[in-house]
């Protein structure tokens, strides 16, 4: 790794190392170290992943003392989970930096093998310069980015139970390469879409969740 990349890197996230060889480790995927003499990132993203789990939850903790076991490790699963990562990767353009083998195209690499670039960040922030470290680096970059998705599903059952309403037909279709969900609450047609059934099933309670709770307003 140049100079200019270990400079924009941190630039982005607004650490210096003191020592750089963590970071330079940290963009070393698997499939450039079997090609070079190299150790992939793998150990250091274990690492990272531990801290984030650890220094997210700790955060929850203090944020919500009133929070029991189970909505505590609800929340910290929704903020950790693999699409916020990979979208925070997107946003810095980290993948620019990843050295991959000959021939792998890392632009088309998933969600989790984007968000294992973070974690390996992470860990790298760790080994240089610890918790503390850690902590200015997720307040920079990453807490704001993570907002836990609502769960309109749920809330929508809670709440029809909690008022009596009936629910409703519901169906789901598959429409020119994205899906369709639909219902009918009360009467009345309602429609998500999303690009898989799960994805779709959200949006339409949404729809419905908010619909209902602006009536009842």
């Amino acid at each position: 790794m140049n100079n200019d990349w270990i400079n924009n890197i941190q630039s982005l996230i607004g650490y210096t190392f003191n020592d750089c060889k963590y970071l330079s480790a940290a963009f070393i995927h698997s499939s450039y170290a079997n090609e070079h003499p190299a150790v992939g990132n793998e150990r250091i993203e274990f690492l990272g992943d531990c801290v984030l789990d650890f220094l997210v939850g700790e955060k929850l903790f203090i944020a919500d003392p009133t929070a029991s076991e189970g909505d505590l490790s609800a929340k910290r699963a929704s903020i950790v989970s693999r699409a916020p990562l990979a979208r925070i990767v997107d946003k810095l353009g980290l993948m620019q930096y990843l050295q991959v083998g000959a021939g792998v195209n890392k632009n088309s690499f998933s969600d989790k093998k984007r968000s294992d670039v973070f974690e390996a960040l992470l860990g790298a922030v760790y080994l240089d310069g610890g918790l503390d470290a850690c902590k200015a680096v997720l307040d920079k970059i990453y807490y704001g980015e993570v907002i836990p998705e609502r769960d309109y599903i749920s809330e929508l059952k809670n709440y029809g139970e909690k008022h009596n309403i009936k629910m409703f037909y519901y169906d789901i279709c598959s429409d020119g390469g994205k899906f369709i969900a639909e219902a009918d609450v009360n009467g009345k047609r309602y429609n998500g879409s999303g690009v898989s059934k799960h994805d779709a099933e959200k949006a339409l309670a949404e729809v419905i969740y908010k619909a209902l709770t602006d009536l009842k307003d």
